[in-house]
C-alpha cells in the first residue's frame, strides 16, 4: 500500500491537514497520538518514564506531568536523549503494528515530527509532504494551543530540522496559513495525485 509521510515545525497544523486527508480516505497514523496513548496512565511507556526520571515527572494523580517533562527535555540535550530512547522503539513498533491492520484505505498517511531526521520512517514512505506555516501564525497558534511563551516555542523550533531544510527535501509542500478553503483544495489535489500512483 502507497504509504505518504507527513510533517511540518510544532503549530503548522499537521492534524488539521490530516484529518482532511482522512475525511478523503487516507489512514492516519500520527506518531504523536501514539506517543501520548504510551505516555498516558498506565500507558506502556510511563513506568519506564517515571524509573528513568523519578516519581516527580507524574503528577499527585499519577499522570504525566507533561508540562514538567517538555521543560525537562528542551532544556537538557542529555536528558531528551534518554527519552526518545525509551519512546521511540515503542512508538514505532506501534506504528508497525497499525500498518499491518489496514485495510479498505485509500493510503496510508504516517505523521511524524521529525520525519526528515527518521531514516526508520523514511524507509516505510514513497513521498512526504511538509506543511508549512508562516512564523508568525506558528507562535499565535501555540500562544493560543498550548500557552506557550515565544521563548519556549523557539527552543522547540531550535530541535527540530529547519524550515528551509524541510522545504527543500519534501516531495509535496502544503501551505496552512489559516485560510480554510485554499487548504482543503491543496489537501483534494494531492488526494487525487496519491490515488493515481498506488
Amino acid at each position: 500500500m502507497l504509504v505518504i509521510g507527513l510533517t511540518g515545525l510544532i503549530g503548522s497544523g499537521k492534524t488539521t491537514v490530516a484529518n482532511l486527508f482522512a475525511q478523503l480516505g487516507a489512514k492516519i497514523i500520527d506518531t504523536d497520538v501514539i506517543a501520548h496513548q504510551l505516555t498516558a496512565k498506565n500507558g506502556a511507556a510511563l513506568a519506564l518514564i517515571s524509573a528513568e526520571f523519578g516519581q516527580d515527572i507524574l503528577d499527585s494523580s499519577g499522570e504525566l506531568n507533561r508540562a514538567r517533562l517538555r521543560e525537562l527535555v528542551f532544556s537538557d540535550e542529555l536528558q531528551r536523549e534518554r527519552l526518545e530512547q525509551l519512546l521511540h522503539p515503542l512508538i514505532f513498533a506501534a506504528v508497525q503494528q497499525e500498518m499491518l491492520a489496514v485495510n479498505n484505505a485509500s493510503y496510508i498517511m504516517l505523521v511524524v515530527p521529525l520525519l526528515f531526521r527518521s531514516p526508520k520512517y523514511l524507509a516505510l514512505t514513497q513521498r512526504n509532504i511538509f506543511v508549512d506555516c508562516d512564523y508568525p501564525q506558528l507562535v499565535q497558534r501555540l500562544a493560543v494551543r498550548s500557552n506557550l511563551t515565544q521563548v519556549q516555542i523557539d527552543a522547540i523550533l531550535a530541535q527540530q530540522v529547519s524550515r528551509v531544510e524541510q522545504l527543500a527535501l519534501a516531495d509535496d509542500i502544503i501551505e496552512n496559513n489559516g485560510e480554510t478553503q485554499s487548504l482543503t483544495a491543496a489537501v483534494k489535489c494531492l488526494h487525487q495525485k496519491y490515488l493515481l500512483l498506488r
